[in-house]
C-alpha cells in the first residue's frame, strides 16, 4: 500500500496528485502554511508497544511554487507523535497531542526553523476539535471528555476557559463572522451555529432545499466571503460537496442557501481505498 497527497481544485472540480514523501507512512497529518505544505508525524508499527505502534517526530515540507524540487525533510518535532492535531497561523505551526504523546503540544517557527514546547492548559484535557479563530489570534479547543471550550491565545501564549459545558458532538468545525459552525453526526447531519460573542446557540434556517442529505462524518470547510462547503467521501471513490451561502438575519438567527441543486462530485482514481481530508 502506498500513500498519496492529493489536492482538490474546487473551481475546476479536479484532483491533481503529489505523492507523499517515501518515509511518511500512515498516521501523519497534513497542514498548509503560505506556499508550503507540511506532513507532520507518523505511525510506525511496534509490537512491543501496547498500542502496536510508535509515534515518529519526522516533518516533511513541499514548496508549492517549486514542485519539481519535491519533498524535503525539515527540522523534526521535539516529541514523536502519531495522528497529531495541527493548525497553522501567522507563520507558525501548532501541534497538539493525540494518541498517547508524552508532550501536550509544541510550536514550529517556520522562519526561524525551530520547535518549542506549547504551554499546557490549566487542566488536563482530552482534545476533540481544534478551530482557528484568526481574527482574535486564538485557537479554540474543545475537550471531548469534559465538554469544556478553551481558547489558546497564541499572541500572548495563554489559555482562557470560554465555557464549562459546551456540547456540540462534532469532530469538525469552522468559524464565519464570529459564528462557530459545527455539523452534528446524527442521521440528518444538521448544521449548528454558536455565536462566539454572545455565547449562545443560534437557530439555523435553510432557505433552499438541501440538494442531498450529507452522510455522517461530513466536514465543513470555510471558503471565505460568507461561503461554506460540506464535504464527504462516498463509496464510489468520489469526493462530494455542497457549497452554500450563510449569513445572520435581523432576528439574530442564521440563514443558509445552497448554490446548486445537486451535490458536486469530484472523481478519484479507482485504486484508492481510503481517504482522509485536512
Amino acid at each position: 500500500m502506498t500513500l498519496g497527497l492529493r489536492f482538490i481544485d474546487l473551481e475546476r472540480n479536479k484532483v491533481f496528485i503529489k505523492v507523499m514523501p517515501p518515509d511518511a507512512p500512515s498516521g501523519s497529518t497534513v497542514v498548509s502554511c503560505g506556499n508550503h505544505v507540511y506532513v507532520i508525524g507518523e505511525m510506525r508499527e511496534n509490537d512491543a508497544n501496547f498500542r502496536g505502534y510508535d509515534g515518529v517526530n519526522d516533518v516533511f515540507q513541499l514548496d508549492l511554487k517549486d514542485l519539481e524540487h519535491g519533498w524535503r525533510k525539515t527540522t523534526s518535532m521535539l516529541f514523536p507523535r502519531a495522528f497529531p492535531l495541527v493548525l497553522a497561523a501567522e507563520g507558525k505551526i501548532y501541534v497538539f497531542e493525540y494518541w498517547g504523546s508524552e508532550s501536550f503540544g509544541e510550536v514550529y517557527d517556520i522562519s526561524g526553523d525551530f520547535w518549542e514546547p506549547l504551554s499546557p492548559p490549566p487542566e488536563a484535557i482530552d482534545i476533540c476539535v481544534l478551530v482557528l479563530d484568526s481574527s482574535r489570534s486564538r485557537i479554540l479547543v474543545h475537550c471531548h471528555a469534559c465538554d469544556t471550550l478553551y481558547a489558546y491565545y497564541y499572541d500572548r501564549k495563554s489559555w482562557v476557559c470560554l465555557e464549562q459545558k459546551f456540547c456540540y458532538g462534532s469532530d469538525s468545525a469552522t468559524i464565519v463572522d464570529d459564528v462557530l459552525y459545527t455539523v452534528l453526526d446524527n442521521y440528518s447531519c444538521s448544521l449548528e451555529a454558536y455565536n462566539l460573542l454572545d455565547k449562545k446557540h443560534l437557530p439555523v434556517k435553510w432557505l433552499s432545499e438541501v440538494p442531498v442529505t450529507p452522510p455522517q462524518g461530513c466536514t465543513p470547510y470555510r471558503l471565505g466571503s460568507g461561503k461554506l462547503i460540506l464535504g464527504w467521501v462516498n463509496h464510489l471513490h468520489t469526493f462530494e460537496y455542497i457549497r452554500f451561502n450563510i449569513w445572520c438575519n435581523e432576528q439574530g438567527g442564521i440563514h443558509v442557501a445552497a448554490e446548486h441543486q445537486s451535490a458536486i462530485t469530484v472523481p478519484y482514481p479507482k485504486d484508492i481505498c481510503n481517504l482522509w481530508f485536512f
